[in-house]
């Protein structure tokens, strides 16, 4: 599945306009000298920025070697998955979890596996579950290796790796293994404590908390706009019936199985009841393809309805809950997930904590927080169909198989088609090429081969709300010590600082994408957020060209069609628009 769906988008993973741009230029700036959280803000740990640069030493710009690492990655999260639906499910029904975790998740865009919007997430989530196998693997044998994906996850994000490390030590600790903890628990914090404190050495706390890795410690109102948004907790009451909704369609189809499994046992299995188990698959089968491709007197009712996965993280977060009360008590769990180690559903209940009531297949974090809740739900569901089989048919455990699977090829069918199904135009750079959807695939295209002959190599190319794809591909360098300008990345003295050195040191080209921010609760630059940015900017710089459906004198993010638009010091320009 992984393979499968990975030819099927490849080379259109990248989103260019939305923190593309901070992840590929703080690593390059990193692999030219400069210095993490003094030179460049970023506020998650450093290994994710340290493995690009890397990357960047190895091979140059390029966008085919950063691909590859963040491959590399989602291979490693794909083998955890694997391993760990196997110590809970038999070898059939864990690989279709673990395809189906693959099929709903890894190929997301923006953000997925192949090239995230978030690199430091994708290696945390990933060393998470690595950890989980190793502490799983035999008694203590391989806790100094699940100790060191402890500490990569901590050093590519420092909240979720010391959430990783409790969950590890509770899962030790109820097994009264004490001594275990020197490896899992104190090996990977006093070696990223050392860690972190050598990268922040002569950087003030201040500048830490505003624009380093301590930002966790107080992140401004529009990252928690962010965290609320993404976890769904923005609108309670539109997520909670958009929940509601999906249990109605789902208790549907469940009752529609059961009562098949039942009229299946009592029909035998001869013909009639072969016939009874073929009709599930037809049936939701037809009604797979009728969301996938509605006809038009059902498109509007057919939208409507949110991604059948949005009913899971509530489930684990549940069941991840009640497995944790029971610590106290001393009392082995019971129900159908019973099978499913701690750790496991304590990571599990953790990463649906952060998709809460919006897991489905807009929002970036679902491709990485999404997988293992799923793989741990197939888990509970095929345990419930083991358990009632006795009461209404043996059928039953085969018929839940069947409606997983449908469920697998509609969620594949619907990626294909995302991916191949609408018009991706190549884009040439001499990073490497990519392809991206139209139109904004010939805006790219054309403000690309504009810079390439308006700005020499090495020029400096600034951007708003960030422009790090173009000045990554083309050798550009920028002045400012953030690659992004969306909301809670500059606070007022930090706008006014931008305004200085915008003046002082004008880029040779300032950059306008027509990108909104999502999430955060403002969502156009120079109109919600960075007014005063944004005036300077235009009154310093004037236009020199605008690609795009949306080009147009005058042109203002935020307006309905996408745009590129270049502009130059008023000072320096010797042509008008």
């Amino acid at each position: 599945m992984f393979a499968l769906l990975a030819a099927a988008s490849w080379n259109r993973w990248i989103e260019p306009y939305v923190d593309t741009g901070r992840e590929l230029m703080v690593p390059w700036r990193v692999a030219q000298g400069e210095r993490l959280y003094r030179d460049v803000h970023f506020h998650h740990g450093p290994l994710g920025p340290w493995l690009g640069a890397a990357s960047d030493r190895l091979a140059g710009r390029s966008l085919a070697a950063r691909t590859a690492l963040a491959a590399a990655i989602a291979l490693l999260a794909l083998v955890a998955l694997d391993r760990l639906g196997r110590r809970f499910l038999s070898p059939g029904r864990a690989a279709l979890a673990t395809s189906l975790a693959v099929a709903a998740a890894f190929f997301q865009r923006p953000g997925g596996w192949m090239f995230p919007f978030s690199f430091d997430c994708a290696i945390a989530v990933a060393a998470m579950m690595g950890a989980v196998v190793l502490l799983l693997a035999d008694r203590a044998r391989w806790d100094g290796a699940a100790g060191f994906c402890l500490l990569a996850a901590t050093l590519a994000r420092v909240e979720m790796g010391l959430a990783g490390i409790a969950i590890v030590a509770l899962h030790v600790l109820a097994r009264r293994e004490p001594l275990r903890l020197l490896r899992l628990a104190f090996f990977p914090v006093a070696a990223s404590a050392a860690v972190y404190g050598a990268v922040s050495f002569g950087i003030p706390r201040d500048r830490l908390v505003a624009d380093g890795w301590l930002r966790v410690l107080d992140p401004p109102e529009a990252f928690r706009n962010v965290y609320r948004a993404y976890a769904g907790l923005d609108r309670p009451g539109l997520r909670a019936a958009e929940l509601a909704l999906c249990v109605c369609v789902l208790a549907l189809a469940a009752a529609f199985v059961f009562f098949v499994a039942a009229a299946a046992s009592r029909l035998g299995r001869g013909v009639t009841g072969s016939a009874a188990e073929a009709s599930v698959w037809t049936v939701l089968a037809l009604a797979a393809a009728v969301s996938l491709w509605p006809p038009a007197s059902m498109a509007a009712m057919v939208s409507l309805l949110p991604p059948l996965v949005r009913a899971i993280p509530p489930v684990i977060v549940a069941a991840a809950a009640g497995r944790l009360a029971l610590l106290p008590l001393r009392r082995a769990p019971a129900g159908v997930l019973s099978p499913v180690p701690d750790a496991v559903l304590w990571l599990g209940g953790l990463f649906a904590a952060r998709i809460l009531f919006a897991a489905g297949y807009g929002g970036p974090y679902g491709s990485f927080f999404l997988p293992l809740p799923v793989l741990v739900c197939v888990a509970g569901l095929f345990g419930l169909a083991d358990r009632l089989a006795p009461a209404i048919g043996p059928a039953l455990p085969r018929l839940t198989a069947a409606a997983l699977t449908v469920f697998l090829l509609a969620r594949c069918a619907a990626t294909i088609q995302f991916y191949r199904g609408q018009p991706w135009g190549p884009i040439a750079t001499p990073a490497g090429s990519v392809r991206l959807p139209e139109p904004v695939a010939g805006a790219t295209r054309e403000a690309l081969a504009d810079l390439s002959t308006r700005v020499p190599g090495g020029g400096t190319l600034a951007g708003f709300p960030e422009a790090g794809f173009f000045a990554y591909a083309l050798g550009l360098r920028g002045p400012f010590a953030t690659e992004q300008f969306f909301p809670g990345h500059l606070d007022a003295a930090g706008e006014e600082r931008a305004i200085a050195l915008l003046r002082s040191r004008p880029p040779e080209v300032l950059l306008y994408a027509n990108v909104l921010a999502v999430g955060e609760g403002q969502r156009a630059f120079g109109t919600d957020y960075l007014r005063r940015l944004d005036a300077e900017a235009r009154a310093d710089f004037a236009t020199v060209a605008i690609y795009g459906p949306g080009a147009r004198p005058g042109a203002r993010i935020g307006d309905p069609d996408f745009f590129v638009e270049l502009r130059r010091p008023v000072l320096t320009e010797s042509s008008k628009p």
